[in-house]
């Protein structure tokens, strides 16, 4: 995704709810102070941190064949990410994102996907995809496309790390479920584990324990945003804080916490509280700067500043 920020501070007439026909402003042009552009979207995201990391990694994605697609491909080559995967469609435009952000960093966000839709998307490169892991993002639903990636993976031990979006929670139950037992690793926000167990209540360890219901082989990462971070995987299960920075900007978090774990993963063999801190680590980097991939880390903390994040052991 080509990524648009625009600040409230920015705007002439910075209004309160998104609506262009607010009647403070209806007729007016809103004039902006500044403007910043970036390359988003979760899988590039997290393809950043991941080569960062030192990994090797590809880039399964569509672009649109134009200038923003061109970025995208430049962007991702200087992260030293494997970009032949990346499809180019000669009828769609390069999805974009405007988004909005005030001045806790807190962000709502328009998008348009273009040709990263992946609605209509059937046919996965199988032939290309061979990797120790899989980490995949939203697909904007598609059950066909993410149970043929989940088939792939298992058909060659592929280990399987998933943060869905929006769209996978509209699936049905049985289809939801049918996935969630194949996977790996599993990254939600608090919110989203909420909503896919049920739950109303906000106290963690009930929802976990729904979770591990719904997917039993996982280790389950759920996202708190100001209120840290937890993880659990059978009898470990770990909390972490935030460090106390100033928030520039919350877009790409989620995505620099989920790719910073599982680097960690690999990194610290299957050590959580060593990956939950580096997941820690590269999200409370990424909200310093404006953009997602900006504030990254730019390769393997040292153990010391892995302890900067104080990791607290849940009874």
């Amino acid at each position: 995704m080509r990524d648009i920020f625009i600040l409230n501070k920015d705007l002439k007439y910075p209004v309160k709810a998104l609506d262009p026909f607010d009647k403070n402003v209806v007729g007016n042009k809103i004039a902006l102070k500044d403007i910043y552009f970036d390359i988003g979207g979760g899988g590039s995201n997290t393809a950043a941190t991941l080569s960062n990391m030192g990994l090797k990694v590809g880039l399964f994605s569509r672009i649109g064949k134009d200038l923003a697609g061109k970025e995208i491909i430049k962007t991702m080559k200087s992260f030293k990410v494997d970009t032949k995967m990346i499809e180019v469609d000669r009828k769609e435009e390069t999805g974009y994102s405007v988004i909005f952000i005030n001045k806790e960093g807190d962000r709502t966000t328009l998008t348009f996907r273009g040709a990263a839709d992946f609605n209509d998307t059937t046919k996965v490169p199988t032939k290309k995809l061979v990797s120790d892991w899989f980490f995949v993002t939203s697909v904007n639903g598609n059950f066909r496309m993410l149970k043929n990636l989940f088939d792939l993976g298992h058909g060659n031990n592929t280990k399987i790390a998933w943060n869905p979006g929006n769209a996978e929670f509209e699936l049905s139950k049985a289809k939801m479920v049918s996935l969630l037992k194949r996977v790996d690793v599993l990254f939600l926000n608090l919110d989203e584990a909420r909503r896919l167990t049920k739950s109303r209540t906000k106290n963690i360890k009930t929802i976990m324990s729904k979770l591990e219901l719904l997917a039993p082989y996982s280790i389950l990462c759920v996202t708190g945003g100001k209120a840290g971070a937890w993880v659990k995987k059978d009898h470990e299960f770990y909390w972490s804080p935030i460090l106390p920075k100033k928030v520039v900007n919350a877009t790409g978090a989620g995505d620099a916490f989920g790719s910073g774990f599982v680097a960690g993963l690999h990194l610290y063999d299957g050590d959580l509280k060593k990956s939950l801190q580096l997941g820690m680590l590269n999200s409370n980097s990424v909200v310093t700067k404006m953009g997602a991939k900006h504030g990254l880390l730019k390769k393997p903390p040292t153990i010391k500043s892995l302890n900067i994040i104080k990791v607290k052991k849940i009874k």
